[in-house]
């Protein structure tokens, strides 16, 4: 088995590190394909493997439970991977031969094992494949968590989460939008060139493109590889960026000439937006606190041909006298990210319920630097990819509450609806939107 070629085995490869040493899956997934000497269809095969089977790792485990008599923490990792991936492609790539899928994971399993380890791994996959009509879930009726954790693959404290807020049938369609593949969007960015000829450019390849479900800037552009790849990337004629995060620009919609503040900036999708908004005219102050972060936004403006950003390494919960008030100031706080789940299906495993607490202790203490910096009549925005209600609702309620010189501001009309929401802010959810999880909420200084 050539191990430089073998897509199955790179995936089994790459999980395994992803779990022994926690690292990002970005930043695994992009070491191995640089490493690793596939042709474009094993390329594929090989994302598509990696982050399905991290993605319903729970749902798996949970199978793999029904047939194995071996508890599965005393199967070694690289196995228990091999098997996982079997059973991802037993149950959710239809397009593959299952007795390519059994064989490459007995394959492995033998590489990594013995004969012996290979007949158990054989023994398990055979028999998923032909009783997989009778895999029961728990009983929704009697345990709705244990059943859309185990079905959906989430962790159950999310699950509850959700329930409590939504109730089964609007949980279980999160859980389904949010393991659905993510779809490639990129901001056109105007300074450069048109959303038109963007769009064509990438049709007159063969791509499939559409705008964006809201935003005027957004196309989204099947296969999302080409996005990647074209030359008018690095030329500076868009920037891929999710169309919910390039919402929050036009929330703070910004005029030539303006002086602005963000001060979470890196890497920089949002400032370069909000001075492309501004057509390259005005002041935009860039914070953040990790330099080479930091030096992403540099980077990203010279790319675009954005010269008005002036990055400052700073703390944003400190409050520099000295500056200037700002017309507009954005705080895309750090968040616990539930939002982007298509994007980053890593996160689930990643965060810990005890996180939202310390996180909304920050992002408020954000809040209150961010408001000494807006002037009279000024407005504050701010926004998170999460869909908590702790690090949204509750976070913006309080700041409106203790600082009585700010009051609600109304969103654009054409924004995504909620019937739920008030006119300042939104919660975007894939599942109502088909974008990611997104919260953005407006303020103005009387």
């Amino acid at each position: 088995m050539n191990r430089r070629t073998n897509p199955r085995y790179l995936v089994v490869a790459a999980l395994t590190r992803l779990e022994e040493e926690e690292d990002f899956a970005a930043e695994i997934l992009d070491s191995f394909l640089q490493e690793a000497e596939l042709s474009e269809l094993d390329r594929g095969l090989f994302t598509e493997l990696f982050y399905g089977t991290m993605r319903m790792k729970k749902n798996l485990d949970f199978v793999l439970g029904l047939f194995s008599r071996r508890p599965l923490e005393r199967i070694e990792t690289p196995i228990l991977n091999a098997l996982r991936i079997g059973v991802y492609q037993i149950l959710y790539l239809n397009r593959i031969p299952i007795s390519a899928s059994v064989n490459e994971s007995v394959k492995i399993a033998r590489f990594f094992g013995h004969q012996g380890t290979a007949n158990f791994v054989n023994g398990i996959l055979r028999n998923v494949d032909r009783r997989r009509e009778k895999i029961v879930y728990p009983d929704i009726k009697k345990d709705p968590v244990g059943h859309i954790s185990a079905k959906y693959s989430f962790p159950e404290w999310m699950v509850k989460l959700w329930l409590n807020w939504w109730g089964k049938e609007e949980t279980i369609a999160f859980c389904k939008a949010s393991n659905e593949p993510p779809v490639t969007a990129l901001r056109v960015n105007t300074l450069r060139t048109s959303v038109t000829e963007v769009a064509a450019h990438f049709r007159e390849q063969g791509a499939v493109v559409q705008p964006g479900q809201f935003a005027p800037d957004v196309l989204e552009v099947r296969p999302g590889h080409m996005v990647v790849n074209d030359p008018w990337l690095q030329a500076g004629a868009y920037y891929i960026q999710d169309e919910s995060s390039a919402l929050v620009g036009h929330a703070v919609g910004p005029n030539p000439g303006e002086l602005v503040y963000d001060l979470c900036s890196a890497p920089g999708g949002k400032t370069t937006h909000l001075a492309q908004l501004m057509e390259n005219q005005g002041s935009i102050l860039a914070f953040d606190n990790h330099p080479l972060r930091l030096k992403k936004v540099d980077e990203n403006a010279e790319r675009l041909g954005i010269s008005i950003i002036r990055t400052q390494l700073g703390d944003s919960t400190e409050y520099y006298p000295h500056l200037p008030a700002a017309d507009r100031v954005l705080v895309d706080a750090p968040c616990s990210g539930l939002g982007t789940l298509r994007h980053r299906p890593d996160i689930r495993w990643r965060k810990k319920p005890e996180e939202i607490d310390k996180l909304t202790s920050l992002q408020r203490q954000i809040l209150r630097t961010a408001a000494q910096y807006v002037k009279p009549g000024g407005l504050l925005v701010y926004s998170t990819c999460t869909v908590t209600k702790q690090e949204n609702q509750a976070v913006v309620e309080w700041f409106l509450k203790e600082h009585q010189c700010f009051s609600a501001n109304p969103l654009p009309k054409w924004f995504p609806y909620n019937h739920s929401d008030p006119e300042y802010y939104r919660q975007i959810v894939p599942h109502y939107h088909g974008i990611d999880g997104f919260f953005v909420a407006s303020m103005r200084k009387d």
